[in-house]
């Protein structure tokens, strides 16, 4: 009788662990990260009873989750390259809508400045059209203040989002080596583990993973070791380390607000700096990458633009005089040559970014008087003894690169010699050297040629002579007898670098911001900020289209997981009814034996 009582019982509690499996997966159906959970039995050893080996019911040894290690760990970095591409296409989403906003970005203001320059020289002694001018350029200065404040809005957000990543890194650290440890205490061995505590830990682990990029090794006592970037530890066992985000030096000594990432060694307290290009994915490497080459390089091009803008503008305003006829002091702009020589300087594109958005961030206009717009070219010209040919208007020309540009001394004189009959007919005499000039591409009449001192001059004549003329050319003076003879040149010569090519193309993105010194200019400010944001866009796209591809490739990885592994409400209903019945004829065999034994008892 008490093989059938004990046979009964076993069935009997083994359909009430079933149930209470079952009913456990029921109750974490809606748990992220649960795997579904088995019992798992056999029928237990039986015992010879002469005749043969009876059964004596069964054993229960296991309750183990449905798991599979390489679907999690692919789920881990599908999810660490997803978060990384939607952290990226957030920040350039917003730095590609402020540069191709037409109401946002600089090219219609550009347009507009170079605009009212084409009005003051229709009329260059008007105070108005002169001060529409200034309004223009700090219109245009304010409008590079404003991209450059949303810059710094993008670039502080993602080094603060950096620095709160960090920190929830080091809280999942935290958690998981705690788990670690009750992992070990709860360990019967076997496959005999805490289910739901190594629930528990993949989901940190997943987590971690929308951070940055974790590899997981697990340990043979069932603990994990999680590592980052090159083998770096974040979880040792029961051992989690600290995740430092640096500024500056020594990582990047050259730029103080430069991030870095570092792992704190616990014994010897030493940080070790993680190479941001290793670490594989996650929010932290999005943030990272986005900062270091994107936005560095959208500030980094205006920067450029801003300096070589700036210039070029200076430096030929400072050739012209004003309208009192006296030379230029100074320029339109606030002079950022001092922002281009830290940028050359710089031996890192973390300290070249950080002296061209220094640059960006200084661009202003300095000239506030509408009567000192030097709009008048700095030289005049003689009359020609036989009073042909005439020089209507003779000008300095600004070189595009900042090499010496110095205006005309006054001695010894210039002058240009008329020969009819030659091709070109003019000559420039300064100092007894000759020199030959060519006819201007640009504009019918005018020529042009370089002194021996580096000067650029241009000129345009009217008239021919059929003798030879010499016919002289001097600074102006600022005398009262010159004002009826100002013109307008050095202000058509500064609306000429709208089509100037001011810019070199930006090499690339990753080992330098500048072009290497001399590299051909090939670009006007215009087309350069078209290229920015070709730029711009183009990497917006791929990084979009990156986006979604990680983002389908998740959600299968997600569907085949929940397959695999996740509650299934129709299937644990019909196992409650299936271990329901178990326990019912289990009670059965326990009556009959109840009842057998209670027979025996009244044959007494």
């Amino acid at each position: 009788m008490s093989g059938i009582f004990s046979i009964g019982i076993s069935g009997l509690n083994a359909a009430r662990a079933a149930l209470d499996v079952t009913s456990h997966n029921i109750s974490n159906v809606n748990t992220d990260g649960y795997n579904r959970q088995r019992l798992s039995q056999s029928a237990a050893t039986p015992q010879f009873v002469g005749y043969g080996y009876a059964g004596r019911g069964v054993d229960l040894y296991a309750v183990s989750r449905l798991y599979d290690g390489f679907m999690e760990r692919q789920l881990q970095s599908v999810t660490a390259s997803s978060s990384g591409f939607d952290t990226q296409l957030t920040a350039l989403s917003d730095i590609d809508n402020l540069i191709t906003d037409g109401n946002a970005g600089i090219s219609n203001l550009l347009q507009s400045f170079y605009s009212g320059m084409q009005t003051l020289g229709q009329q260059p002694t008007s105070i108005a059209a002169r001060q529409s001018v200034l309004s223009q350029a700090q219109s245009l200065a304010s409008r590079f203040q404003s991209m450059n404040d949303r810059m710094e809005e993008v670039r502080h957000g993602l080094i603060n989002q950096i620095g709160t990543s960090a920190e929830t890194v080091n809280a999942y650290s935290k958690q998981i080596s705690d788990l670690n440890r009750q992992i070990i205490a709860l360990n019967q061995q076997n496959g005999r583990l805490p289910n739901d505590l190594l629930d528990q830990r993949d989901v940190l682990v997943r987590d971690l993973n929308k951070m940055i990029k974790a590899d997981v090794v697990e340990q043979g006592d069932g603990t994990y070791n999680v590592f980052i970037g090159q083998g770096h530890p974040l979880v040792l066992g029961e051992a989690s380390y600290e995740m430092v985000v640096s500024r500056g030096a020594p990582a990047n000594p050259e730029d103080p607000e430069a991030p870095s990432i570092s792992i704190r060694l616990p014994n010897a307290g030493t940080l070790v700096t993680v190479d941001p290009q290793r670490l594989g994915g996650g929010s932290i490497t999005g943030a990272m990458t986005t900062l270091t080459y994107d936005v560095a390089r959208a500030q980094a091009d205006l920067g450029r633009m801003a300096i070589e803008f700036s210039d070029a503008i200076n430096r030929q305003h400072e050739l012209g005089v004003d309208l009192e006829g006296q030379p230029a002091v100074g320029g339109i702009f606030a002079d950022l040559s001092a922002q281009r020589a830290a940028a050359e300087a710089a031996t890192t594109p973390a300290g070249q970014a950080k002296a061209l958005r220094e640059a960006l961030s200084l661009f202003s206009v300095v000239l506030q008087e509408p009567s000192k717009l030097a709009v008048a070219s700095g030289l005049q010209a003689g009359a020609a003894a036989g009073g042909s040919p005439v020089i209507t208007s003779v000008w300095q020309v600004a070189n595009l690169a900042p090499d010496a540009n110095s205006v005309l001394p006054a001695a010894p004189s210039l002058a240009l010699n008329y020969t009819p009959g030659n091709n070109p007919p003019f000559e420039a005499d300064f100092g007894g050297t000759i020199i030959a000039v060519a006819p201007s591409l640009t504009q019918s009449g005018v020529y042009q040629f370089t002194l021996p001192t580096g000067q650029n001059i241009s000129f345009k004549s009217e008239g021919l002579s059929s003798s030879n003329q010499t016919i002289p050319i001097t600074p102006r003076t600022g005398a009262v007898s010159e004002l009826a003879q100002m013109d307008n040149a050095n202000l058509l010569e500064m609306a000429r670098l709208q089509t100037r090519p001011l810019m070199a193309a930006t090499p690339n993105s990753t080992t330098t911001f500048l072009p290497a010194t001399g590299a051909t200019r090939t670009a006007n400010l215009q087309s350069f900020y078209g290229q920015t944001i070709s730029y711009i866009g183009s990497r917006t796209n791929v990084v979009n289209v990156s986006s979604k591809a990680q983002e389908a490739a998740l959600q299968d990885v997600q569907l085949k997981k929940e397959a695999f592994s996740g509650v299934n409400l129709d299937e644990e209903a019909a196992n409650l009814l299936r271990y329901q019945q178990a326990y019912q004829a289990s009670s059965k065999v326990i009556q009959v034996a109840q009842e057998m034994f209670r027979t025996l008892l009244d044959l007494r």
